[in-house]
């Protein structure tokens, strides 16, 4: 039993890890041919919900124990994250040209709006998502980062990346799709692939950062609240 668990673990891992790897890919439209844009599109949704799935045992709990400040925000990220895949899913089928053209559906403009709506806030949302699971990992960091000689670099590389994060969702103007204040999205076909990417990533580590500052300022609050709440 022990052993299934931890390699139910492992593969959870592992399909978030390509998942989130296919995401980044995804936001590049321009970049890949509109037929793997559509494949990359049906994979990632495919592995979406096995990661569901696989993490049933959520769902069995959703009903047991206490809902505090921090478990009702993540619940509620989670759940606008399931909508917006769900959004994006089905603008996809609505704008298909390839994979699902046997269908017939005529693309119409609220489908191409929808679209536009629904993947901007799945990215946004996928990297608050992360970043309301990063916690843990950052403090085994701190650990193994405390005096050691690359402590300060560490952090002067991450505050860069952040600071680049920044720019890059400035850059692309990600609330005006997100508030639907555009009707299409105009991207840089001059731009390298790469530099698209890499602006992506930064955006995610960005957000993912600063969600993940909020949840432990959250974490911290709760716990001076509980230290409280005995003496009084």
């Amino acid at each position: 039993m022990v052993q299934w668990l931890i390699n139910m673990k492992k593969l959870r891992i592992i399909i978030d890890i390509i998942m989130f790897i296919l995401i980044i890919i995804l936001m590049g439209y321009h970049i890949t041919d509109n037929k793997i844009h559509e494949y990359i599109g049906i994979t990632t949704f495919v592995l979406f919900i096995i990661h569901h799935i696989i993490n049933y045992r959520y769902y069995k709990n959703l009903f047991k124990g206490k809902y505090n400040f921090g478990r009702i925000f993540s619940l509620v990220i989670d759940a606008l994250l399931l909508i917006a895949m769900l959004g994006t899913m089905i603008s996809s089928i609505m704008i298909s040209i390839e994979v699902f053209a046997f269908l017939g559906i005529i693309t119409t403009n609220f489908g191409r709006r929808l679209h536009l709506i629904a993947t901007s806030w799945c990215f946004i949302l996928m990297a608050i998502h992360i970043g309301m699971h990063l916690n843990a990992f950052v403090y085994k960091m701190k650990n193994k980062l405390k005096n050691s000689n690359f402590e300060y670099a560490v952090y002067v590389i991450l505050i860069l990346v952040i600071i680049y994060g920044i720019y890059a969702f400035i850059k692309h103007r990600l609330w005006q799709d997100m508030l639907l204040l555009v009707d299409f999205k105009f991207l840089d076909y001059n731009q390298s692939p790469v530099m698209f990417y890499l602006e992506c990533l930064g955006i995610v580590i960005f957000i993912a950062s600063f969600t993940c500052l909020i949840t432990k300022l959250i974490n911290k609050k709760k716990k001076i609240v509980n230290f409280v709440t005995i003496f009084f």
